[in-house]
């Protein structure tokens, strides 16, 4: 029995990490926040800024993920590289992730506008399960239920390419690939094939198209890799109207159909809001997914021609 228990609350651990093809959290409205993807965009901006996202998943599925992420980020004055710091945290039910990172970002001028930032994120991250929350079938009288945690360093690297009105940039995160190695009154099997994090690898590109002095457009196509799981690929696209309110939609295989609206005041404060349309064989009880992202801007600190949000 108590080796079920044990197993049972094993694979609930790993199944919440693996049920959508990933052991990160996703957002739809990651153009908004890119440093939580690349830690290179830390040195990419003139300005300092803050960036919070918070997405509730499934809300048709009990116990779906709640995924909530703060970050800030920004240049040196007069220096070609800027700092960021970013926590998270990511519950499902019994079990959950935080997390929190420092970054650094060093850019090099290529031609002209052109530029090339490289970015390290250091951070830690904590991987909890509570067995009280869970409900075992023929459970042992007086077997006792307990909370588990478990604390591992953690790093991501990337590049970005940039200039005024495009960029491309890659990262891998998770470069540890630690293992959790969860135990049970000090038992420890060796589940060595489905309990160790994976890298994950991420390309991103896009940029502003300006149609006339009122509209722009600004397509965005983004690639996920991992050893563990099948690719994909999610593409999107918005509309700017006098750089004060947009709407867009993205598609990602596999996945879901998201709407975007948003609003910018002044160019200084930002909020976003998605809604996922589930078409994967969770449709018929996930439901949809809302993601709200609420940002500020502050004043231009370093002369140089950085991106512009």
């Amino acid at each position: 029995m108590k080796f079920i228990k044990y197993i049972s609350a094993f694979l609930l651990l790993t199944s919440s990490f693996y049920c959508s093809a990933q052991q990160t959290p996703m957002y739809s409205q990651y153009m908004f926040n890119d440093f939580i993807i690349n830690p290179a965009v830390a040195s990419v901006y003139d300005y300092y800024q803050i960036r919070t996202t918070n997405r509730f998943q499934w809300l048709g599925i009990k116990d779906a993920p709640i995924t909530n992420i703060l970050s800030v980020y920004g240049p040196n004055k007069t220096g070609p590289w800027g700092l960021g710091c970013t926590v998270y945290s990511d519950n499902q039910g019994p079990t959950g992730k935080t997390g929190a990172y420092a970054s650094y970002g060093y850019y090099i001028k290529l031609y002209k506008d052109l530029k090339l930032s490289f970015g390290l994120s250091l951070g830690i991250t904590q991987f909890k399960i509570d067995e009280t929350k869970i409900r075992f079938e023929n459970t042992e009288p007086g077997l006792s239920q307990s909370k588990y945690t478990y604390w591992n360093p953690d790093a991501t690297s990337g590049f970005y390419l940039y200039n005024s009105k495009f960029f491309f940039g890659f990262s891998a995160d998770q470069l540890f690939q630690n293992k959790l190695a969860i135990s049970y009154n000090n038992v420890s099997p060796r589940i060595d094939s489905i309990n160790r994090l994976k890298s994950h690898f991420t390309v991103v590109t896009g940029g502003k198209i300006n149609l006339n002095k009122e509209y722009e457009i600004e397509p965005t196509v983004l690639f996920r890799a991992t050893g563990q799981s099948s690719p994909q690929l999610e593409i999107s696209g918005r509309m700017i109207y006098r750089k004060t309110v947009w709407i867009g939609s993205s598609f990602r295989t596999s996945d879901a159909v998201s709407v975007l609206l948003g609003y910018t005041y002044k160019e200084k404060i930002y909020i976003g809001y998605s809604y996922d349309i589930t078409y994967s064989r969770l449709k018929v009880s996930a439901g949809g997914t809302h993601e709200i992202m609420v940002g500020a801007r502050f004043n231009k600190i370093r002369t140089s021609s950085g991106r512009r949000r």
